[in-house]
């Protein structure tokens, strides 16, 4: 059966750095989202993003999309398929509220997987580190933006605390002999 690891947790976790990871170790592709931003000079198209217009992006089937100014973001089942040519197992990096949408779509196809660390200081920390402005931060660490796990998706969540790389090494390793058993 095809699965789809979906990642989310707070900006500072290491969503990207395990995605990546799963790629680099397993071979496990990353659904390529869509939007309708241009190009930035360091990106690359069909691999930072499926750079869209108005007319294509409408043209795909989202399980979540949202607008954000004048572009269009979003993940579509055609994206999802394009991973699952590639590999049984693909991974995507969500918010909590894309993890809910995809929960209630693909339902036992997911592996959800809440990356977090036990304080929101080492988030902040690693947040620093990264280079991100003080201001963001803060904003980061409040309110929506936390991504906070909620009641109401605790028992769908396997929850990862990123705190020691070594043991998400680990657990991560064990997570996908699991999956690719299946």
């Amino acid at each position: 059966m095809q699965k789809l690891i979906l990642i989310a947790g707070p900006s500072g976790a290491g969503k990207t750095t395990i995605s990546e990871y799963l790629t680099k170790k397993f071979g496990i592709p990353r659904v390529v989202t869509h939007t309708t931003r241009p190009m930035r000079a360091s990106e690359k198209q069909h691999e930072s993003y499926h750079f869209e217009d108005d007319v294509s992006f409408n043209k795909l089937h989202f399980f979540e999309h949202v607008k954000y100014g004048s572009y269009q973001y979003g993940s579509s089942r055609e994206a999802l398929d394009e991973a699952w040519q590639k590999s049984a197992v693909a991974s995507l990096i969500v918010d909590i509220h894309g993890a809910a949408l995809y929960l209630k779509q693909l339902q036992d196809q997911i592996y959800f997987l809440y990356v977090t660390t036990s304080t929101k200081a080492e988030l902040k920390q690693r947040l620093i580190k990264r280079g991100d402005d003080l201001r963001k931060i803060n904003e980061r660490l409040s309110g929506d933006e936390l991504n906070l796990l909620p009641a109401k998706l605790q028992q769908a969540a396997h929850i990862l605390v990123n705190d020691d790389w070594q043991q998400t090494e680990k657990q991560l390793n064990l997570i996908v002999a699991k999956l690719l058993a299946k």
